[in-house]
Protein backbone atom coordinates (compact mmCIF):
# COMPACT_ATOMS: atom_id res chain seq x y z
CA UNK A 1 0.00 0.00 0.00
CA UNK A 2 2.64 2.55 1.33
CA UNK A 3 4.82 1.91 -2.34
CA UNK A 4 1.55 2.92 -4.37
CA UNK A 5 0.74 5.59 -2.52
CA UNK A 6 4.36 6.76 -3.19
CA UNK A 7 4.37 5.95 -6.64
CA UNK A 8 1.16 7.82 -7.65
CA UNK A 9 2.86 10.67 -5.46
CA UNK A 10 6.30 10.96 -7.67
CA UNK A 11 4.95 10.34 -10.47
CA UNK A 12 2.02 13.65 -9.97
CA UNK A 13 5.23 15.68 -9.25
CA UNK A 14 7.56 14.45 -11.95
CA UNK A 15 4.77 14.76 -14.49
CA UNK A 16 4.46 18.28 -13.12
CA UNK A 17 7.95 19.20 -13.14
CA UNK A 18 8.15 18.41 -17.08
CA UNK A 19 6.26 21.76 -17.78
CA UNK A 20 7.75 24.16 -14.72
CA UNK A 21 9.66 27.07 -14.27
CA UNK A 22 11.25 26.37 -10.53
CA UNK A 23 12.93 28.27 -7.94
CA UNK A 24 13.71 26.55 -4.34
CA UNK A 25 14.97 27.66 -1.23
CA UNK A 26 16.79 25.16 1.29
CA UNK A 27 17.76 25.81 4.84
CA UNK A 28 18.55 23.87 8.13
CA UNK A 29 16.68 23.25 11.20
CA UNK A 30 17.60 23.22 14.74
CA UNK A 31 15.16 22.94 18.03
CA UNK A 32 14.95 21.49 21.55
CA UNK A 33 11.73 19.78 23.33
CA UNK A 34 11.46 17.91 26.38
CA UNK A 35 10.39 14.97 24.09
CA UNK A 36 13.51 14.88 21.57
CA UNK A 37 15.85 17.13 23.34
CA UNK A 38 18.28 18.93 20.75
CA UNK A 39 16.86 17.93 17.07
CA UNK A 40 18.18 19.36 13.97
CA UNK A 41 17.69 18.51 10.32
CA UNK A 42 16.94 19.95 6.89
CA UNK A 43 13.83 21.89 5.02
CA UNK A 44 13.14 22.80 0.96
CA UNK A 45 10.68 24.50 -0.57
CA UNK A 46 10.31 24.01 -4.45
CA UNK A 47 7.74 26.51 -6.05
CA UNK A 48 7.05 26.42 -9.71
CA UNK A 49 5.11 28.37 -12.29
CA UNK A 50 3.66 26.14 -15.77
CA UNK A 51 5.00 27.08 -19.04
CA UNK A 52 1.95 25.92 -20.44
CA UNK A 53 -0.30 28.03 -21.34
CA UNK A 54 -3.69 27.77 -19.11
CA UNK A 55 -2.47 24.88 -17.31
CA UNK A 56 -2.69 26.80 -13.62
CA UNK A 57 -2.43 30.63 -12.72
CA UNK A 58 -1.42 29.71 -9.02
CA UNK A 59 2.22 28.67 -8.00
CA UNK A 60 2.84 24.66 -6.79
CA UNK A 61 4.80 23.69 -3.80
CA UNK A 62 6.45 20.74 -3.03
CA UNK A 63 7.80 20.76 1.06
CA UNK A 64 10.39 18.39 2.21
CA UNK A 65 11.96 17.89 5.70
CA UNK A 66 13.85 15.64 7.55
CA UNK A 67 14.42 15.40 11.64
CA UNK A 68 16.85 13.70 13.54
CA UNK A 69 17.19 13.99 17.58
CA UNK A 70 19.87 13.41 20.33
CA UNK A 71 17.04 10.37 21.50
CA UNK A 72 17.47 8.58 17.95
CA UNK A 73 14.52 9.68 16.52
CA UNK A 74 14.07 10.76 12.97
CA UNK A 75 11.40 11.85 10.47
CA UNK A 76 10.45 12.39 6.81
CA UNK A 77 7.54 14.95 5.78
CA UNK A 78 6.98 15.12 2.13
CA UNK A 79 3.98 17.85 0.99
CA UNK A 80 3.15 17.85 -2.80
CA UNK A 81 0.71 20.80 -3.42
CA UNK A 82 -0.72 20.99 -7.32
CA UNK A 83 -2.84 23.23 -8.87
CA UNK A 84 -4.89 22.22 -11.76
CA UNK A 85 -7.28 23.81 -14.04
CA UNK A 86 -6.63 27.30 -13.31
CA UNK A 87 -6.51 26.87 -10.04
CA UNK A 88 -10.03 25.57 -9.77
CA UNK A 89 -8.60 21.93 -8.59
CA UNK A 90 -5.65 21.52 -5.78
CA UNK A 91 -4.65 17.83 -5.13
CA UNK A 92 -2.43 17.65 -1.83
CA UNK A 93 -0.80 14.30 -0.84
CA UNK A 94 0.67 15.14 3.18
CA UNK A 95 3.14 12.18 3.52
CA UNK A 96 4.93 11.85 6.98
CA UNK A 97 7.15 8.77 7.92
CA UNK A 98 8.62 8.87 11.72
CA UNK A 99 10.69 6.36 13.72
CA UNK A 100 10.06 7.51 17.11
CA UNK A 101 10.98 6.72 20.71
CA UNK A 102 8.16 8.40 22.70
CA UNK A 103 6.83 8.84 26.02
CA UNK A 104 2.82 7.78 27.17
CA UNK A 105 1.34 9.76 29.72
CA UNK A 106 -1.96 8.14 29.79
CA UNK A 107 -5.04 10.27 28.73
CA UNK A 108 -6.66 12.99 29.98
CA UNK A 109 -6.23 16.66 31.44
CA UNK A 110 -4.21 16.06 34.04
CA UNK A 111 -0.70 14.18 34.63
CA UNK A 112 -0.57 11.66 36.99
CA UNK A 113 3.16 11.33 37.74
CA UNK A 114 4.91 8.24 37.85
CA UNK A 115 2.59 6.25 35.55
CA UNK A 116 4.56 7.57 32.22
CA UNK A 117 6.44 4.97 30.14
CA UNK A 118 9.00 4.87 27.60
CA UNK A 119 7.97 3.13 23.47
CA UNK A 120 9.40 3.32 20.13
CA UNK A 121 6.56 3.84 17.16
CA UNK A 122 6.77 3.81 13.35
CA UNK A 123 4.10 5.16 11.34
CA UNK A 124 3.33 6.17 7.99
CA UNK A 125 0.94 8.51 7.54
CA UNK A 126 -0.89 9.76 4.16
CA UNK A 127 -3.61 12.36 3.86
CA UNK A 128 -4.76 13.32 0.21
CA UNK A 129 -6.85 15.64 -0.62
CA UNK A 130 -8.81 17.08 -3.76
CA UNK A 131 -10.15 20.19 -3.67
CA UNK A 132 -12.54 21.98 -6.01
CA UNK A 133 -12.95 25.43 -5.78
CA UNK A 134 -17.12 26.48 -5.93
CA UNK A 135 -16.99 29.76 -5.56
CA UNK A 136 -14.72 33.02 -4.98
CA UNK A 137 -14.81 31.74 -1.10
CA UNK A 138 -15.85 28.82 -0.51
CA UNK A 139 -14.29 25.45 -1.37
CA UNK A 140 -14.97 21.81 -1.24
CA UNK A 141 -12.62 18.81 -0.78
CA UNK A 142 -12.43 15.17 -0.30
CA UNK A 143 -10.14 13.59 1.94
CA UNK A 144 -8.77 10.38 2.57
CA UNK A 145 -6.26 9.38 5.04
CA UNK A 146 -4.20 6.39 5.61
CA UNK A 147 -1.91 5.16 8.67
CA UNK A 148 0.49 2.35 9.42
CA UNK A 149 1.18 2.57 13.24
CA UNK A 150 3.44 -0.16 14.20
CA UNK A 151 5.07 -0.43 18.06
CA UNK A 152 8.60 -1.91 17.91
CA UNK A 153 10.08 -1.38 21.41
CA UNK A 154 7.40 -1.59 24.71
CA UNK A 155 7.41 -1.60 28.39
CA UNK A 156 7.04 -4.74 29.78
CA UNK A 157 4.03 -5.10 31.66
CA UNK A 158 3.11 -1.43 31.31
CA UNK A 159 -0.11 0.36 30.27
CA UNK A 160 0.21 -0.37 26.39
CA UNK A 161 1.50 -3.67 27.01
CA UNK A 162 -1.27 -4.74 28.75
CA UNK A 163 -3.95 -3.47 26.27
CA UNK A 164 -5.82 -1.00 28.44
CA UNK A 165 -5.81 1.47 25.39
CA UNK A 166 -7.78 0.52 22.34
CA UNK A 167 -4.10 1.07 19.76
CA UNK A 168 -1.36 -0.51 21.25
CA UNK A 169 -0.98 -3.40 19.06
CA UNK A 170 0.08 -3.24 15.40
CA UNK A 171 -2.93 -1.76 13.34
CA UNK A 172 -3.93 0.05 10.19
CA UNK A 173 -6.43 3.10 9.77
CA UNK A 174 -8.20 4.06 7.02
CA UNK A 175 -10.66 7.04 6.54
CA UNK A 176 -12.75 9.03 3.53
CA UNK A 177 -14.20 12.21 4.22
CA UNK A 178 -15.42 15.79 3.41
CA UNK A 179 -13.95 19.12 4.05
CA UNK A 180 -15.89 22.57 3.59
CA UNK A 181 -13.74 25.88 3.39
CA UNK A 182 -15.23 29.44 3.64
CA UNK A 183 -11.70 31.57 2.34
CA UNK A 184 -11.47 35.55 2.72
CA UNK A 185 -7.76 35.56 3.14
CA UNK A 186 -5.56 38.31 0.93
CA UNK A 187 -2.93 35.05 0.65
CA UNK A 188 -2.57 31.65 1.61
CA UNK A 189 0.78 31.74 2.77
CA UNK A 190 1.04 35.34 4.96
CA UNK A 191 -2.50 36.69 5.12
CA UNK A 192 -2.56 39.70 6.68
CA UNK A 193 -5.97 40.28 6.04
CA UNK A 194 -9.19 38.01 5.73
CA UNK A 195 -10.41 34.97 7.46
CA UNK A 196 -10.39 30.74 6.35
CA UNK A 197 -12.86 28.19 8.45
CA UNK A 198 -12.32 25.14 7.96
CA UNK A 199 -14.94 22.02 8.98
CA UNK A 200 -13.42 18.60 8.35
CA UNK A 201 -15.21 15.00 8.93
CA UNK A 202 -13.19 11.58 8.04
CA UNK A 203 -15.18 8.41 8.85
CA UNK A 204 -12.76 5.80 9.28
CA UNK A 205 -14.35 1.88 8.66
CA UNK A 206 -13.33 -1.68 7.75
CA UNK A 207 -15.18 -1.02 4.64
CA UNK A 208 -11.85 0.98 4.10
CA UNK A 209 -9.57 -1.54 5.14
CA UNK A 210 -9.42 0.06 8.89
CA UNK A 211 -8.61 -2.04 11.92
CA UNK A 212 -10.86 0.50 13.53
CA UNK A 213 -14.38 2.52 13.26
CA UNK A 214 -14.67 6.09 14.54
CA UNK A 215 -15.50 9.65 13.36
CA UNK A 216 -12.54 12.40 13.53
CA UNK A 217 -14.04 15.71 12.72
CA UNK A 218 -12.66 19.46 13.05
CA UNK A 219 -13.54 22.82 13.22
CA UNK A 220 -10.65 25.31 13.07
CA UNK A 221 -11.63 29.00 12.40
CA UNK A 222 -8.78 31.45 11.99
CA UNK A 223 -9.23 35.86 11.68
CA UNK A 224 -6.34 38.28 10.11
CA UNK A 225 -6.34 41.89 11.11
CA UNK A 226 -3.72 44.22 9.51
CA UNK A 227 -3.18 47.08 12.21
CA UNK A 228 -0.49 48.76 10.61
CA UNK A 229 0.57 48.55 6.87
CA UNK A 230 3.28 45.86 8.09
CA UNK A 231 1.25 44.26 11.27
CA UNK A 232 -0.87 41.80 11.88
CA UNK A 233 -2.77 39.95 14.41
CA UNK A 234 -3.55 36.93 13.84
CA UNK A 235 -6.59 34.35 16.16
CA UNK A 236 -7.34 30.75 15.95
CA UNK A 237 -9.86 29.10 17.34
CA UNK A 238 -9.60 25.01 17.17
CA UNK A 239 -12.04 22.20 17.81
CA UNK A 240 -10.99 18.42 17.22
CA UNK A 241 -13.30 15.49 18.19
CA UNK A 242 -13.42 11.18 18.02
CA UNK A 243 -16.26 9.24 17.97
CA UNK A 244 -16.49 5.43 19.36
CA UNK A 245 -13.45 3.04 19.30
CA UNK A 246 -10.45 5.50 18.35
CA UNK A 247 -7.13 4.03 19.14
CA UNK A 248 -4.93 6.33 21.64
CA UNK A 249 -2.98 7.79 19.07
CA UNK A 250 -5.36 9.02 16.70
CA UNK A 251 -6.74 11.08 20.14
CA UNK A 252 -7.02 14.85 20.17
CA UNK A 253 -3.71 15.94 21.04
CA UNK A 254 -3.36 19.33 22.87
CA UNK A 255 0.72 20.00 21.38
CA UNK A 256 -1.02 20.27 18.18
CA UNK A 257 -2.24 23.49 18.29
CA UNK A 258 0.65 24.78 21.71
CA UNK A 259 3.85 25.30 21.27
CA UNK A 260 5.04 25.37 24.49
CA UNK A 261 2.93 21.99 25.90
CA UNK A 262 4.29 18.57 26.62
CA UNK A 263 4.20 16.22 23.25
CA UNK A 264 1.60 13.08 23.72
CA UNK A 265 1.42 14.59 27.39
CA UNK A 266 -2.24 16.14 27.29
CA UNK A 267 -4.47 13.38 24.77
CA UNK A 268 -8.37 12.84 24.80
CA UNK A 269 -11.53 12.61 22.67
CA UNK A 270 -12.07 16.13 22.72
CA UNK A 271 -9.64 18.65 22.33
CA UNK A 272 -10.20 22.89 22.35
CA UNK A 273 -7.30 25.45 21.66
CA UNK A 274 -7.31 29.40 21.27
CA UNK A 275 -4.34 31.02 19.73
CA UNK A 276 -3.38 34.81 19.09
CA UNK A 277 -0.37 36.17 17.64
CA UNK A 278 1.16 39.22 16.43
CA UNK A 279 3.21 39.37 13.73
CA UNK A 280 5.47 42.03 12.31
CA UNK A 281 7.79 43.24 9.97
CA UNK A 282 8.99 46.54 10.78
CA UNK A 283 11.33 47.69 8.17
CA UNK A 284 11.17 48.92 4.87
CA UNK A 285 14.71 48.65 3.77
CA UNK A 286 15.69 46.14 1.39
CA UNK A 287 18.57 44.89 3.31
CA UNK A 288 16.02 44.54 6.23
CA UNK A 289 12.83 44.03 4.73
CA UNK A 290 13.05 39.81 5.24
CA UNK A 291 13.75 40.08 8.85
CA UNK A 292 10.24 40.14 11.30
CA UNK A 293 9.30 39.34 14.52
CA UNK A 294 6.41 37.26 16.62
CA UNK A 295 4.84 37.70 19.79
CA UNK A 296 1.73 34.53 20.90
CA UNK A 297 -0.35 33.20 23.47
CA UNK A 298 -2.27 30.23 23.75
CA UNK A 299 -4.76 28.43 26.03
CA UNK A 300 -6.58 24.71 25.60
CA UNK A 301 -7.33 21.77 27.18
CA UNK A 302 -8.41 18.30 26.30
CA UNK A 303 -11.50 16.43 27.96
CA UNK A 304 -13.40 12.57 27.41
CA UNK A 305 -16.79 14.69 27.57
CA UNK A 306 -17.57 17.95 26.44
CA UNK A 307 -19.11 18.42 29.83
CA UNK A 308 -16.04 18.19 31.76
CA UNK A 309 -14.29 21.39 29.74
CA UNK A 310 -13.83 24.17 32.01
CA UNK A 311 -11.97 27.64 32.45
CA UNK A 312 -9.39 25.54 35.10
CA UNK A 313 -8.64 23.35 33.14
CA UNK A 314 -6.75 25.66 30.74
CA UNK A 315 -3.12 25.26 29.74
CA UNK A 316 -1.17 28.24 28.67
CA UNK A 317 1.91 28.97 26.44
CA UNK A 318 3.28 32.10 25.14
CA UNK A 319 6.20 33.19 23.71
CA UNK A 320 7.83 35.33 20.65
CA UNK A 321 9.43 34.47 17.13
CA UNK A 322 11.81 35.36 14.50
CA UNK A 323 10.72 35.46 11.18
CA UNK A 324 12.78 35.58 7.39
CA UNK A 325 11.41 35.81 4.31
CA UNK A 326 12.99 33.88 1.72
CA UNK A 327 10.39 34.44 -1.14
CA UNK A 328 9.50 37.96 -0.49
CA UNK A 329 6.26 37.82 -3.17
CA UNK A 330 4.58 36.03 -0.67
CA UNK A 331 6.29 36.36 2.40
CA UNK A 332 7.31 32.38 2.80
CA UNK A 333 9.05 32.58 5.80
CA UNK A 334 11.24 30.57 8.26
CA UNK A 335 10.27 30.90 11.94
CA UNK A 336 12.38 30.28 15.02
CA UNK A 337 10.06 30.24 17.67
CA UNK A 338 10.54 30.12 21.73
CA UNK A 339 7.60 29.52 23.72
CA UNK A 340 7.37 28.97 27.76
CA UNK A 341 4.46 27.25 29.20
CA UNK A 342 3.44 23.43 31.22
CA UNK A 343 7.23 21.96 29.60
CA UNK A 344 8.90 24.75 30.90
CA UNK A 345 10.46 25.99 27.07
CA UNK A 346 10.44 25.02 23.65
CA UNK A 347 12.33 25.79 20.97
CA UNK A 348 11.47 24.75 17.01
CA UNK A 349 12.05 26.10 13.43
CA UNK A 350 10.15 25.42 10.52
CA UNK A 351 8.63 26.92 7.61
CA UNK A 352 5.56 29.08 6.96
CA UNK A 353 3.07 30.56 9.95
CA UNK A 354 1.96 27.90 12.46
CA UNK A 355 -1.73 28.94 11.45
Amino acid sequence: MKKIFTTIILLLTISQLLYAKAEYVVYPSLGYSDETGIYTGGLAYLRYGSTVEDLTSQKNLIYFSTEVSEKKQYSIHVKPEIHLANGNYTITANTKFKHWPSTFYGIGNEHISGIEEQYTKRVFDIEIELKKRMTETWQAAFIYEFSNFQIKILEEDGLLANGEFSGSEDNVTSGMGICLSYDKRDSDTYPQNGCIYNFKSVLFSDIFASDYSYRHSEIDLRNYISIFPNQTLAFQGYFSTVSDEVPFHKMSYLDDNMRAVTANKFIDRHSISFRVENRIFPWSHPLLERIGFVAFLETGEVAGSMEKFSLNGLKLSYGAGFRISFLMNDRLNVRLDIGFGEQNQSLSMGSREEF
